[in-house]
């Protein structure tokens, strides 16, 4: 697939001729993982399922377990997604971020991979 390239803020990156800057490959799927990642469930009317539950990750000692099957789930939601094989958190204590790295196998049997995942809770 190919799709507009956003900025870190979810805005359109757009070149030098005005013209939006197109991705495509993994990155373009792992844009795609980013946004359902921050993307609290129930958020989007038009998709009430879409996304992770950020409640799961606030409050002083989160379930890891619960975090990680919800993170999962998240993952999952991409078709282009057979199976997520790890998932390791980030926690910066004192400004209360947190972010994730994960690997997962596409249908194609590819393993992808990210670092430093912002989760929308933050």
């Amino acid at each position: 697939m190919i799709s507009p390239k956003l900025d870190a803020d979810g805005d359109l990156i757009i070149n030098e001729q005005g013209e939006l800057v197109m991705i495509e490959d993994d990155d373009e799927l792992l844009q795609c993982l980013r946004i359902g990642l921050n993307t609290n469930r129930g958020e989007w009317f038009l998709n009430p399922d879409l996304g992770i539950d950020f409640s799961l990750y606030v409050g002083k000692n989160p379930n890891e377990e619960e975090m990680r099957s919800d993170l999962a789930d998240g993952i999952l939601q991409e078709s282009r997604i057979d199976s997520v094989d790890e998932i390791t958190f980030e926690r910066d204590l004192p400004s209360r971020q947190q972010t994730i790295s994960f690997k997962a196998t596409k249908k194609t049997g590819e393993v992808i991979a990210t670092e430093g995942v912002d989760i929308g809770a933050g």
